[in-house]
C-alpha cells in the first residue's frame, strides 16, 4: 500500500523539528556538563590549595601530598625548594616560576607538567602564604584531559542514544500522525462517497428528463406534451427532495447542538400524521401518543417524525402504529412500526447509511435514500439516538431523546 503523502510530510517535518530540538538540547547539555565538571574540579582544587596553605603557614607540609586525585597534582614550593609534592611529580623541580602575590589565590593553565613518564596540560590553582621561613607557594592542578574525557564519554553516549531516540520518536510520530489524520481521512472519504452517491442519484432523474424530452421532440406529437410535462414535474419533485435532503445533511455536519427551545413532541407527531394521511391508504394508529416534552428545533424534529412516518407508510401493508411518551427512565421515547416485510437483522444498522438500499422487499422506491440518515442526524444533534428494533411481522424504529 502506498504511504499517505500527507502523513509522510507531516511526520518528516515533525521528525526534523524533533531532531533540531534534540541536537540543540544535546549541545546545551554537553556545554552545561563540561562547565559543571570544570566547576567541580575547580572547587576541589581550591579546597585542597586552602588546606595545604594552612599547613604551610604552620610549617607542617607533608613530603608526599595525597588526596589530589589520579589526574591531579600538588606541589608546595618555598623559594626554589620543593617541600612537598604528589606522587605523580616525584622529585621534579618546581612546575613553574609563577608566584601569586602573598595572600592571593589565582588560576592559570600550565602545559607540559610532568606526570609520571609523561606530561599533561593542567588547570592550576595557586596561592602564596607566609611560612615560618618565608613565602611558600602551593600549587594544585587538575588535568584538562579529566574534564575532556568525561565530556567525550557523554558525547559518545549521546551519539548512540540520539539516533535510537530519533528512531523511536519518529515511529511514535508516524503512529500519532496516523491516528490524528484518521478522522480527517475518514471524513474526506465519507465526503467523496457522499458526493459520488449524490451525483449518481441526481443522474437518474436528469437522464429521465433528457430521455423524455428527446422522445417528445423526435415524435413531435403535440398531444403528448401534457403527459411529458407531468412526468417531468414528478422527476423534478424527486430531484428537489433529493437536493433538499442533501443540503440538510450538509448543514447538519457543520451544526452545533440544537437550540434549547421547548417542543411538545406529541404535537409534532400528530401534525405529521395529519399531513401524511391524505396521501396514503395505510391506517395510522396514534392511540399511544402521549405528552412528550423535549428541547430542540421544532422544524428538525418534524422532519425526523415525517421521515419515519413516510418510510413506514411506504413499506406497510395495512397499518402504521405510532407511540410517543416519557419512558420509565425519564427519556422521551418515540416508536414508529409498520406491518411490512421487516428488516433483515444484518441490515438494522446499515439502514441509516446514506443512499443505502435494502432488498427488493423494502426497496425505497420513490424515496431519496436519505430519510433515515436524516432521522439519525437529527436524533444525535438533539442528544438522542435511533435504532431499528426487533419486531415480528414488520419493522419498528425507536427514537430516544432527553426529556425537557
Amino acid at each position: 500500500m502506498t504511504p499517505d503523502p500527507v502523513r509522510l510530510r507531516i511526520t518528516a517535518a515533525a521528525a526534523a523539528t524533533t531532531l533540531a530540538v534534540l541536537v540543540v538540547a544535546a549541545a546545551a547539555l554537553t556545554l552545561a556538563f563540561a562547565r559543571s565538571q570544570a566547576g567541580a574540579a575547580d572547587d576541589l582544587a581550591r579546597a585542597r590549595v586552602a588546606d595545604l596553605a594552612a599547613r604551610a603557614e604552620q610549617g607542617r607540609v607533608p613530603t608526599l601530598v595525597t588526596d589530589v586525585g589520579d589526574d591531579g597534582f600538588a606541589q608546595v614550593v618555598a623559594g626554589d625548594r620543593v617541600e612537598g609534592a604528589s606522587a605523580s611529580l616525584g622529585a621534579s623541580p618546581p612546575v613553574t616560576d609563577w608566584r601569586p602575590p602573598t595572600g592571593d589565590t589565582a588560576v592559570r593553565d600550565l602545559d607540559d607538567v610532568p606526570d609520571d613518564d609523561e606530561t599533561e596540560d593542567y588547570r592550576v590553582w595557586a596561592t602564596t602564604v607566609a611560612g615560618p621561613d618565608g613565602p611558600v607557594t602551593v600549587y594544585v592542578g587538575t588535568a584538562h584531559e579529566t574534564v575532556a574525557e568525561s565530556v567525550r564519554r557523554l558525547v559518545a553516549s549521546l551519539a548512540v542514544g540520539l539516533p535510537l531516540l530519533m528512531v523511536v520518536s519518529t515511529l511514535l510520530l508516524w503512529l500519532l500522525v496516523g491516528r490524528v489524520l484518521r478522522p480527517v481521512h475518514q471524513s474526506h472519504r465519507r465526503q467523496q462517497e457522499f458526493v459520488a452517491d449524490a451525483a449518481h442519484e441526481l443522474q437518474s432523474p436528469l437522464a429521465s428528463y433528457r430521455a423524455q424530452l428527446e422522445v417528445a421532440l423526435r415524435e413531435d406529437r403535440p398531444g403528448e406534451w401534457e403527459h411529458t410535462a407531468r412526468d417531468l414535474l414528478a422527476e423534478s419533485d424527486r430531484m428537489e427532495r433529493l437536493v433538499r435532503d442533501l443540503l440538510f445533511l450538509a448543514r447538519d455536519e457543520h451544526s452545533s447542538a440544537a437550540p434549547a427551545t421547548l417542543v411538545d413532541l406529541d404535537d409534532v407527531v400528530l401534525e405529521e400524521v395529519a399531513r401524511l394521511r391524505p396521501g396514503t391508504t395505510v391506517q395510522v394508529d396514534t392511540s399511544a401518543v402521549t405528552a412528550a416534552p423535549v428541547r430542540g428545533h421544532r422544524g428538525d424534529l418534524g422532519r425526523l417524525v415525517g421521515n419515519l412516518l413516510a418510510n413506514a407508510a411506504r413499506h406497510a401493508e395495512r397499518q402504521v402504529v405510532v407511540s410517543c411518551g416519557v419512558g420509565p427512565d425519564g427519556a422521551v421515547e418515540l416508536a414508529v412500526a409498520d406491518d411490512g416485510p421487516g428488516i433483515d437483522p444484518g441490515d438494522r444498522d446499515r439502514v441509516f447509511e446514506r443512499f443505502w438500499r435494502a432488498d427488493a422487499a423494502r426497496s425505497d422506491t420513490g424515496s431519496t435514500g436519505l430519510g433515515l440518515s436524516i432521522v439519525r442526524a437529527v436524533a444525535e444533534r438533539h442528544g438522542g439516538s435511533v435504532r431499528a428494533a426487533d419486531r415480528p411481522g414488520g419493522a419498528r424504529f425507536e427514537v430516544r431523546l432527553p426529556a425537557a
